[in-house]
């Protein structure tokens, strides 16, 4: 058994102090695993008292040996200041680097990064490039906001099939106002389009719940 899973058998025996010894022990030899979740402790205030610059601080230091988690928690907190200083540019770095190792969520607000030139440089194409990247993957306002680009032209050829089969996913993944826009787009279609574009997105969902099981 490695220290690792010793100390995460005593922190699920209630025994904190002796888990999160081991775990600063490890995290001090650069393991990934014990920086990453004395992150989460020191960030929620899990049995410590809530420390946010040093949870930061080890998300960091897994975020740079590519603990794709870290990099997505560090970047919220700087995306948002949370317990930090806000750093647009640094979010956007740490957004990028979980975006590319396949977090949607981290898509999504890479995309939002480029959309609205937040810590980039404003790119409507690599906006609704990440978006759809984040989307093909089920995660909901990136669904919408791609609806969004296809409606507008925004770094995608205008399409209103394409922006109803988005807004009717969204819809559908719970995003509570893709119901409206996808109403707005359905007037600029004919009832062939609209049932075409309805029909997409009906067998986009089905193939999407076998993939989620």
């Amino acid at each position: 058994m490695t220290d690792f899973n010793t100390a995460l058998d005593l922190y699920l025996q209630g025994e904190r102090a002796g888990a999160l010894h081991l775990w600063r022990l490890l995290a001090d030899q650069g393991d990934v695993r014990s920086q990453f979740n004395l992150g989460v402790i020191y960030d929620q205030g899990d049995g410590v008292a809530a420390d946010k610059p040093l949870a930061a601080a080890y998300y960091r230091a897994a975020a740079e040996q590519g603990f794709t988690e870290a990099a997505f928690n560090l970047a919220l907190m700087l995306d948002i200041g949370d317990g930090i200083a806000i750093d647009a540019n640094q979010a956007a770095h740490w957004f990028w680097v979980a975006a590319e190792a396949g977090n949607p969520q981290a898509q999504f607000r890479l995309g939002l990064k480029y959309d609205t030139g937040e810590g980039l440089p404003r790119d409507a194409e690599q906006a609704a490039q990440w978006y759809y990247r984040a989307a093909e993957v089920g995660e909901p306002h990136a669904a919408n906001n791609l609806g969004r680009c296809f409606a507008m032209g925004e770094g995608v050829p205008r399409s209103d099939v394409d922006a109803y089969k988005w807004f009717n996913i969204a819809a559908e993944l719970g995003v509570a106002n893709a119901a409206r826009y996808r109403e707005r787009v359905a007037r600029e279609l004919s009832p062939a389009e609209r049932l075409r574009a309805g029909e997409i997105a009906i067998d986009w969902l089905r193939e999407f719940r076998v993939r989620r099981g």
